[in-house]
């Protein structure tokens, strides 16, 4: 976890919102995908299931495919940008954990090709439930309304 970072912001979608402003991955089970074409074509390529694939998938031309992590970003103004809804919480880095949840940093995955980041601006870092169980509200500091 970098220090000078304690928090991460993540904008709602409409379904986070209507359950009770809680995290809500896009779909369940491990974090892992298997290379789709076009778009994990970088050499090496491995056949099977990685995270390094879900990864990429996950935040692909910023619309991705279904994964069971979280996008967040340690920067306040670029979850504003993203927040239709009008609903941002602020998650609390320290009790992940805690609860399971580990952090995929995007820069440091994709260092190699940072063309195939999406939004290089958003820092984005992905949250994923370890044990495949939801995320806690617990980890929720605050909830903002815009």
């Amino acid at each position: 976890m970098d220090e000078c970072y304690k928090y991460l912001y993540r904008a709602l979608r409409k379904e986070e919102v209507n359950a009770g402003n809680i995290l809500i991955p896009k779909s369940q089970g491990p974090f892992r995908s298997h290379p789709r074409l076009s778009i994990d074509t970088n050499l090496p390529f491995w056949l099977g299931e990685r995270k390094e694939y879900a990864i990429r998938q996950h935040q692909w031309q910023q619309s991705g495919f279904p994964t069971s992590g979280i996008s967040t970003t340690p920067h306040f103004e670029r979850a504003k940008f993203y927040a239709q809804d009008g609903v941002i919480v602020k998650i609390d880095r320290q009790l992940f954990g805690k609860y399971s949840i580990k952090e995929y940093v995007v820069k440091e995955y994709l260092e190699k090709f940072p063309e195939d980041i999406a939004a290089p601006e958003d820092d984005e870092i992905i949250l994923v439930k370890e044990d495949d169980g939801p995320f806690p509200k617990e980890v929720i500091k605050e909830v903002i309304r815009l």
